[in-house]
């Protein structure tokens, strides 16, 4: 592989995890999409040169450490999303239903139909 072809694939490669980061930082999810099919396309240019000749491994070395960074980064951006789907479960389930106890201590649900509205003090 050329010295110069490998280092602008590299770079290529830098700045395009780069733009993931500032991506999945401002949660601009929509955007991951577009980045990972030019990820996939870059990977596909790696492989065909690395087909062609060998190239230097250690040119690969500092991509190693912004991956992990990116990967940290959306599973902690999946673990947000599942919070949030389970919050809002929980607050559609507090609008369409409420719980209380029983005469004899058991928890019971009360299902509200539509319209109808409960007063809750404490």
């Amino acid at each position: 592989m050329s010295e110069d072809t490998e280092i602008t694939l590299v770079d290529a490669l830098h700045a395009l995890l780069e733009e993931e980061r500032e991506a999945l930082i401002n949660g601009k999810l929509d955007a991951l999409p577009d980045l990972l099919e030019r990820k996939e396309g870059l990977f596909e240019e790696l492989q065909a040169q690395q087909n062609e000749e060998d190239f230097d491994a250690d040119d690969f070395a500092p991509l190693h450490a912004v991956f992990t960074r990116n990967h940290a980064l959306l599973e902690s951006a999946q673990r947000g999303l599942r919070a949030t789907t389970e919050r809002m479960g929980t607050l559609r389930r507090v609008r369409t239903s409420f719980e209380t106890y029983n005469n004899t201590g058991q928890r019971e649900a009360v299902q509200l139909n539509s319209g109808q509205r409960v007063e809750k003090r404490a």
